[in-house]
């Protein structure tokens, strides 16, 4: 028989393990909702085109299409580090284009990683006195890393960054940043606005809640066990 100090131990473990997991559970099904809103926002906006004006005057323009002129810097080539396309990990190439009311973050498209990771992809550099660009693409999201263990530092001469804030690209570029990201061809190929649906994030909260359940009935026979054999 479990002394009364053992038993409400134990009972007091199974009580934080299971709300640690009904915790994770509830913050899946938070994230599956923001994948949907997020898909929705997409269908219904991937059609429509604003100018940059009018897309500054949204608060959350992503999903439309804009067109925009402006001017890229050159030397500004940055690489968004661990991106998946068709299963392989690789790079996207950002380039600041120089517009009336800042700069703007262009995703030029994906590129493959070199085996040695401390090689990057090669790319035509820009000249500085480039003709202006014309550019037609969706606003998305600035990426955010889900999970990041340490700060790392900009490095100008392997220029990759894990993150596509405003405020960081603004610390990399000198200048400031605007709000969003334009993405050139992102109807062509795979690309979808989220990388991991709705339906995945739905299934690991019932996992979570599974696993919640799992644990009181373990812990319930446990003690039924216990006072048995008493």
């Amino acid at each position: 028989m479990l002394s009364i100090g053992k038993s409400g131990g134990l009972l007091v473990l199974t009580a934080v393990i299971s709300l640690l997991m009904i915790v994770m559970g509830t913050w899946q099904l938070s994230r599956a909702d923001e994948k949907r809103l997020l898909l929705l926002e997409w269908h219904q906006r991937h059609d429509l085109e604003l100018t940059l004006n009018e897309a500054l005057s949204i608060q959350a323009p992503f999903g439309y299409q804009l067109a925009v002129n402006g001017l890229f810097l050159a030397g500004g080539d940055v690489w968004l580090d661990n991106q998946i396309e068709s299963g392989r990990v690789g790079y996207r190439l950002i380039r600041p284009l120089q517009t009336r009311h800042g700069l703007l973050a262009v995703d030029t498209g994906w590129w493959p990683a070199n085996p040695d990771r401390r090689q990057l992809p090669v790319t035509k550099p820009l000249i500085s006195n480039q003709s202006p660009a014309q550019l037609t693409g969706h606003l998305v999201r600035p990426y955010v890393v889900p999970l990041t263990l340490a700060e790392v530092s900009f490095n100008p001469s392997h220029p990759l960054v894990a993150n596509l804030q405003p405020v960081e690209l603004a610390q990399i570029w000198g200048e400031s940043v605007l709000p969003f990201v334009l993405k050139v061809g992102a109807e062509q190929g795979d690309w979808k606005p989220v990388v991991m649906g709705p339906e995945r994030h739905t299934g690991y909260a019932v996992q979570w809640f599974a696993m919640t359940l799992a644990v009181w009935l373990a812990a319930a026979w446990y003690y039924r066990r216990q006072h048995d054999g008493t």
